[in-house]
């Protein structure tokens, strides 16, 4: 089964070859850590985290790098307010930023977080080739690109150049061309700034990932990962430096861009200061709801972010979890070998690779695992099955989940339950029977506050130990 992917370069899905075989080297722009990461943020890297586990899954040794940008005029601007020095205050965020990725599974995939403050020299001996090749030009310290001198320049973004003198990247009287831009600044008023051939100053934001990957991967490598926002201008100056520096081209096989999450109506961001944090979410949501949630959407669309919204994947969440106890209550030594179960667990995870490999379709591939549970949970209501096809039925589904980074929670049932909790059951059932569906409903809510989650079966009513949420606000 072949794996297809939407190359931004060629605006079409093509079949993916890495460079050497097996090997994927894999690079995403990643956080410029003055403020922290917000859940636009997360969906760009969480979804990413899903293409490495399927690419990892598909047998391929992927090495992957997230850059941390720690030299940015914001960031010196937003040190400067908090009267801090730049560096300071990016390690502050960028501890921040890590922990937030931890939390949703994301660090384990990332090899290597990177920062720009450590490749300084590089960035220098890069521009250094390119005023020498003469593809920049130096104006009383401030360094340019000439976007003339590089015939390619529109390819990733499909731009024309009337289109690219609209957009006037720094501007400077001085410079060649309007849509010229930055490889290194000047210093100004003492700012954050290192020694260089054009004096001191910092480099440009473009400059800092192609000097960055070209020391890490060499001229050329696989996969470049980002929002689509990225595509122009930083992309195609990307492109622009490293293809004109090397001369190898291309830079990077395979471009993918994700769908930015907007909030009524605009893009989240925090120049904009409409953004919702990583933190404050994962405060009052599992993180794997907000994985599930992300899952749910093509990685190239847009999403409109509403946390009213995140109450669908909770609930699909708990749904798979209860299969997995419904399997594990239905396993017995005496159970028969069913072959309707043979026959969907292999049906499901064709399904599942036909969607994934169909350029990381999640939202498909997550409604055959939905239909696997769906499928499961009536087979074991009317059947017993035995262990071993039990503990199958189980693999399969925490093998597909954890694509997604889901169903990676140990369940557990038969545990002896607080007297308080069993006295609260037996009250409910009494209320039940009796129809006062108000004061079984309370007690349900008070089960829940204490730790409990009640699930009422064909079988008679199930319990399962869950997290507090009120607890887990307040502590987080």
């Amino acid at each position: 089964m072949t794996l297809k992917v939407f190359n931004t370069l060629i605006r079409r899905k093509q079949t993916f070859e890495p460079m050497h075989g097996k090997q994927v080297k894999m690079f995403v722009c990643g956080q410029t850590t003055y403020d922290d990461a917000h859940v636009g943020h997360a969906k760009t890297y969480v979804q990413f985290d899903i293409i490495v586990r399927w690419l990892k899954h598909l047998g391929y040794d992927v090495y992957y790098v997230q850059n941390i940008t720690d030299v940015d005029d914001k960031l010196i601007k937003r040190a400067q307010e908090k009267g801090v020095e730049p560096l300071s205050l990016s390690k502050h965020y960028s501890r921040r930023f890590l922990k937030d990725m931890e939390a949703l599974k994301v660090k384990r995939n990332v090899d290597l977080f990177p920062a720009t403050s450590d490749y300084i020299p590089q960035m220098i001996d890069q521009i250094r080739i390119l005023v020498e090749k003469g593809y920049a030009y130096d104006v009383m310290g401030n360094v340019y690109y000439d976007v003339t001198k590089f015939k390619d320049y529109t390819k990733l973004s499909r731009m024309s150049i009337d289109e690219l003198k609209k957009h006037r990247i720094e501007p400077d009287p001085r410079k060649r061309n309007s849509f010229d831009f930055a490889l290194w600044k000047r210093e100004e008023r003492g700012e954050l700034a290192w020694d260089s051939p054009w004096g001191k100053g910092r480099p440009g934001w473009h400059i800092e990932d192609t000097a960055m990957t070209v020391t890490i991967f060499g001229p050329q490598y696989d996969l470049h990962g980002g929002a689509s926002e990225l595509i122009f201008p930083h992309h195609t100056n990307e492109i622009a430096q490293a293809e004109a520096a090397t001369g190898k081209k291309p830079f990077v096989k395979y471009w993918l861009h994700t769908g930015v999450l907007n909030i009524k109506g605009e893009k989240m961001s925090k120049s904009l200061k409409n953004f919702v944090t990583i933190k404050d979410v994962l405060s009052r949501y599992q993180p794997e709801v907000l994985r599930l949630y992300y899952a749910s959407t093509h990685y190239r669309k847009p999403m409109e972010f509403d946390e009213e919204d995140l109450e669908r994947p909770k609930a699909e969440l708990g749904y798979l979890y209860n299969t997995l106890r419904n399997i594990k209550h239905a396993a017995s030594r005496t159970g028969k070998t069913s072959e309707e179960v043979e026959t969907l667990l292999a049906k499901t995870e064709r399904r599942f690779a036909e969607a994934m490999n169909n350029d990381f379709n999640t939202h498909l591939a997550f409604t055959h695992l939905y239909g696997l549970a769906r499928e499961a949970n009536k087979i074991v209501s009317k059947q017993k099955i035995n262990w071993e096809q039990a503990e199958k039925a189980t693999q399969t589904l925490r093998e597909l989940g954890g694509i997604f980074g889901i169903l990676e929670e140990e369940v557990t049932i038969g545990e002896e339950l607080p007297e308080e909790v069993e006295k609260l059951i037996e009250q409910r059932e009494e209320a039940r029977k009796g129809k006062h569906w108000e004061a079984a409903d309370r007690l349900r809510q008070k089960i829940k506050s204490l730790g409990y989650l009640l699930e009422d079966t064909s079988e008679g009513v199930r319990w399962r130990k869950v997290k507090n949420e009120a607890t887990r606000s307040e502590t987080s």
